[in-house]
C-alpha cells in the first residue's frame, strides 16, 4: 500500500528539532521562586531601566534611584521588636531582622540568601542555620524573662500595698 504524499511529508520533517516561537524569547528563562522587575540602571544623569530577576520575598523598589548593577541588592519585610518600659513608653526599636542577598558580593555567603539582624548600630549576617540557633536562644531568652515577670508579681503582691506606692 502506498503512502499518501501528506504522510510522507510529515515523516520527512519528524528528524527537524522544533524552533522556538517569538514568545518563547520574550522573557529569559527564570529559576523557581525568582520574578522579573525593573531597575533603574546607571546614573542620575543618564539612566535606563532594565529587568533583572529578583527573588520573589525582595520588596526592594529597584527603579527608587540609578544603581549600578553591582550595586542592587535583595531585602525582605523587615521584622521588628520594640522595647516599652515604664521610664521609655516609646517602644524604641531593639532589634529587626530581614532576609537578604547580595547577588555581586565577593563573599559567597552575602551572595546567597541569609538574615541580617540588627540590635544595635550595624547588621550581623546568619546562615539560615545559625539564624535558627539564634531563635532558640531568643526562645529561651523569652521564656526566662517569663519566669522573671511572675517572680516579680509575686514578690510584689507578697509585700503589699507598700510596694505599689499605696498609704500605709
Amino acid at each position: 500500500m502506498a503512502q499518501s504524499a501528506i504522510s510522507q511529508h510529515t515523516a520527512a520533517l519528524a528528524g527537524i528539532p522544533s524552533q522556538p516561537t517569538a514568545a518563547d524569547k520574550s522573557q529569559p528563562t527564570l529559576k523557581p521562586g525568582f520574578r522579573l522587575v525593573p531597575a533603574l540602571i546607571g546614573t542620575r544623569k543618564a539612566s535606563h531601566t532594565a529587568w533583572i530577576p529578583c527573588p520573589s520575598w525582595c520588596v526592594e523598589d529597584h527603579t527608587a534611584e540609578p544603581y549600578q548593577l553591582e550595586d542592587i541588592t535583595h531585602a525582605s519585610k523587615s521584622e521588628d521588636v520594640g522595647i516599652s518600659s515604664f521610664l521609655k513608653p516609646n517602644g524604641d526599636l531593639l532589634m529587626f531582622a530581614m532576609l537578604q542577598a547580595d547577588p555581586a558580593a565577593t563573599d559567597s555567603r552575602l551572595r546567597q540568601a541569609h538574615i541580617a539582624v540588627e540590635a544595635g548600630d550595624m547588621p550581623e549576617y546568619h546562615t539560615p542555620e545559625m539564624a535558627e540557633a539564634l531563635a532558640d536562644d531568643l526562645i529561651a531568652f523569652a521564656s526566662s524573662l517569663r519566669h522573671l515577670a511572675r517572680a516579680a508579681r509575686l514578690h510584689n503582691a507578697s509585700q503589699g500595698a507598700e510596694l505599689r506606692g499605696e498609704a500605709v
